[in-house]
């Protein structure tokens, strides 16, 4: 069954019809959407908050300038932005000085690695790094050098905080998840992720060194790139929560490449060599515009387009703007996809139960210092508390709301869609 896009309700609550209103400022040239809502002045304090978290607020706060509507913003939510551009800069300077030290620690161990996102998304996924809010630092790195690069960061400061699959992530001593009054400012602490080299892959054979402040460092080929930042999106689709900067810098790195025709030629033949990667691209992308617009070549959606289920698109239709606009921690609709992912296209995941109703408890916010003592062991535990029922709040309430949309989308599956 073909959705066509006129047939999707627009969002009901108001402030998911805010939300979708600032998702249109970056397609058209003004924001009479947005400001026909009228929103108050508790509404544009939350709107603030939901910007931050999902990285589009600097982004936002660019276009408006670039539009000269920067007096559309009421005053306090203007000075704030400007507060944190100038904040986030200084913070980018620093993630680059940080990222070059690493370089050159891994580069004097002779590891076979590449850089990911990071420094290598400017310019093709983002005009200039101030505007995006990074977190941590990524690097791709062969199974065979993992001991050398944990041994490495080791000596630079960091301690593994924890391992999933084939990604150990690292930390500096301290806090691990950032204050959102933090995230823009310059702060000691860090976080560094490995990715370990699937088995049979060639990407770290196909690097192209480039050139950050006169030091050379590994990046992913253009196309490995490109696929990366696609497949990347599809993974936290599948899960709770998506950072919405995430599809803008997608949709930018689409547009900046759209005039490279042998780019296209290269990634088609890419995708026509794997039906799972081209498969992957074809949510991420059918999704980027459902929530932006239309942007993906004609030619690239030819190919990726049939590979999508009736049910699949049925979702992204009429459950990907809720789940990926809604508030931190996510949503638990995307079970529904994955549960038709599963099912009929071989993709792993997590059993349905183990994704309802964890049993595990939520990864420590805080990383273990070298010399701990009972103060600090006590000090941990306040601040662990209250994130393990906010975890379970957000488990419980979600997983509620999973069952009931569940019994509407079985109805839908029995129905026209099949």
């Amino acid at each position: 069954m073909q959705v066509p896009r006129t047939s999707v309700r627009p969002p009901i609550r108001r402030h998911d019809r805010l939300r979708q209103a600032v998702m249109e400022v970056f397609c058209s040239n003004e924001i009479n959407n947005l400001l026909n809502v009228n929103p108050s002045a508790a509404e544009w304090l939350r709107l603030l908050q939901w910007l931050h978290v999902s990285g589009l607020a600097l982004y936002f706060f660019d276009r408006l300038r670039s539009l000269q509507l920067l007096d559309s913003l009421p005053p306090a939510i203007h000075a704030e932005l400007e507060q944190a551009l100038a904040d986030n800069t200084l913070r980018s300077a620093a993630f680059l000085e940080e990222t070059l030290r690493l370089n050159h620690a891994f580069q004097d161990e002779d590891i076979l690695y590449a850089n990911l996102k990071g420094i290598t998304l400017c310019p093709f996924s983002v005009p200039r790094m101030e505007l995006r809010s990074q977190l941590d630092l990524d690097f791709l790195v062969d199974p065979a050098c993992a001991e050398r690069a944990h041994a490495v960061l080791e000596r630079c400061g960091y301690r593994l905080h924890a391992v999933s699959g084939k990604s150990m992530e690292f930390k500096t001593p301290g806090r691990s998840n950032p204050r959102l009054s933090d995230l823009y400012r310059v702060t000691p602490h860090r976080s560094v992720e490995l990715h370990l080299e699937p088995e049979g892959s060639q990407r770290l054979h196909r690097v192209e060194w480039i050139q950050r402040e006169g030091v050379s460092i590994p990046s992913l080929s253009p196309i490995d790139h490109y696929l990366g930042q696609a497949l990347h999106l599809f993974k936290h689709i599948r899960g709770e929560f998506t950072r919405l900067s995430w599809f803008l810098e997608f949709r930018h790195h689409t547009q900046v490449r759209k005039p490279e025709a042998a780019f296209w030629t290269d990634l088609l033949s890419r995708l026509q060599e794997d039906k799972k990667t081209a498969l992957g691209y074809g949510i991420a992308a059918a999704t980027s515009q459902e929530l932006l617009d239309e942007f993906v070549p004609s030619c690239v959606s030819a190919v990726t387009g049939p590979l999508l289920s009736p049910a699949t698109r049925y979702w992204i239709a009429h459950y990907g703007r809720t789940a990926l606009l809604t508030d931190f921690p996510g949503s638990k609709l995307y079970l529904l996809l994955e549960e038709e992912l599963t099912r009929k296209e071989d993709f792993a995941g997590r059993p349905l139960r183990v994704a309802l109703l964890p049993r595990r408890l939520p990864p420590a916010i805080h990383c273990k210092p070298e010399q701990d003592s009972l103060a600090a062991r006590l000090y941990r535990l306040r601040q662990q508390i209250p994130y393990i029922f906010f975890r379970l709040r957000f488990h419980l309430v979600e997983g509620a709301r999973y069952i009931m949309a569940s019994m509407q989308w079985r109805q839908v599956l029995s129905g026209s869609v099949r």
